[in-house]
């Protein structure tokens, strides 16, 4: 029993001493990428017997290690002050820029759309537009805050966020729109916030439209007729979209308590359910109640990543939190909304929970952002 004991306050010592920050989004983020794997396991079912003749541990392994790695780039970024931040945000963000631009002449094309990149030698994609949510975010949390008590002029303005978030957000909806749009609204929230008035805030909208009309018009549409043809299924209510039959059928096997671990059936039918509907499998196998779980665990990190801005004393960290963690949470709920059929098909996917390499690495970067902010600033780091 002393042994135990021993054991237990050892390792309450060792995360008090390591994990710094909000131990709330500690918990949670710990608490889902768990959850994730054992869900994640049960929905690649139909893809292990389809592309890995029925290896079924192939997905388990390679969720289990991305979800750790995710935890331990969270852990890495968290231990940075947040204010050193500020060095990297314009190289991450210009170099988010490129490889859009790579990724828009020479990405590697997955459904017809260009959202990828083959990295040599390991065979890994990596999708640029997760690197440039995260870059864009950051770097225009840097520039409202140099500018947070006003003196805007027209010059800065169009160099900066205008330019910025229009090319951007342009080169993003060529072959993601949902995630375009997504990322345009969150900065013009974060424009809002940092009191940009509101004729520039316009402007900025007609810079992103400008943006995705040229890069539509050079790429021949892409996924723009994908979109369209999706919003004009969700409208016509004659149209049943296959994807949402099944999810609907998904959650209503599940009722209030769920079919139990493992034990969907829809998962059978639900494409991708490992990724853009792995919420309807959730609420399949763990009911209702595990469906409202999983919810109140993202507006725990939405309150918490808000709350995160009581502790810092600088306006680049309240900035920081609350564009990260309206980013995060957002897509979340994006993700949630196509399930239960409140939106039309985006194809996002839940952070933190699905299935997906770049998504979960740098939904760890934001995180460790965020975690970060919340440690607040020690006497060193505020002579930074």
């Amino acid at each position: 029993m002393e042994a135990l004991i021993r054991i237990k306050d050892s390792t309450q010592h060792w995360f008090a001493r390591n994990l710094k920050g909000d131990r709330w989004i500690w918990f949670i983020c710990i608490i889902m990428l768990l959850w994730s794997i054992v869900v994640v396991y049960s929905a690649s079912v139909k893809d292990a017997y389809s592309h890995k003749q029925g290896d079924t541990e192939y997905y388990l392994l390679k969720h289990s290690f991305l979800c750790f790695m995710s935890l331990v780039i969270m852990y890495v970024i968290h231990k940075i002050p947040y204010i050193k931040f500020i060095y990297v945000t314009r190289i991450a963000v210009w170099s988010s820029i490129f490889l859009l631009i790579f990724t828009f002449f020479f990405g590697t094309s997955v459904n017809e759309a260009s959202r990828w990149i083959e990295v040599p030698i390991i065979g890994q994609r990596f999708q640029p537009s997760e690197w440039a949510k995260v870059a864009l975010v950051a770097h225009l949390s840097l520039i409202l805050a140099r500018h947070i008590k006003g003196g805007w002029n027209p010059r800065e303005l169009f160099t900066e966020p205008l330019a910025l978030v229009g090319v951007v957000c342009g080169l993003i909806f060529t072959s993601n729109v949902s995630t375009a749009m997504m990322l345009a609204g969150i900065c013009f929230l974060l424009m809002f916030v940092g009191k940009v008035p509101i004729k520039y805030l316009v402007l900025t909208a007609i810079g992103v439209v400008f943006c995705a009309a040229v890069a539509i018009l050079l790429n021949s549409t892409q996924r723009s007729g994908t979109a369209q043809n999706r919003i004009a299924s969700f409208l016509d209510k004659d149209v049943v979209v296959y994807q949402s039959q099944q999810s609907y059928m998904a959650m209503a096997r599940g009722g209030l308590y769920g079919e139990g671990v493992a034990k969907s059936r829809q998962r059978r039918f639900l494409p991708e359910p490992q990724k853009d509907f792995i919420f309807a499998v959730a609420v399949e196998e763990y009911g209702t109640i595990g469906g409202m779980v999983l919810i109140s665990f993202y507006l725990i990190i939405l309150y918490r990543g808000l709350k995160a801005i009581e502790v810092t004393k600088r306006p680049f960290g309240g900035l920081l939190s609350a564009g990260l963690t309206f980013t995060v949470v957002s897509q979340a709920f994006s993700a949630m909304a196509v399930t239960v059929g409140l939106v039309p098909v985006t194809g996002q996917t839940l952070p933190f929970f699905s299935q997906g390499g770049t998504s979960l690495l740098f939904t760890g970067i934001a995180m460790g952002m965020i975690l970060s902010v919340s440690r607040g600033e020690n006497v060193e780091e505020q002579r930074l």
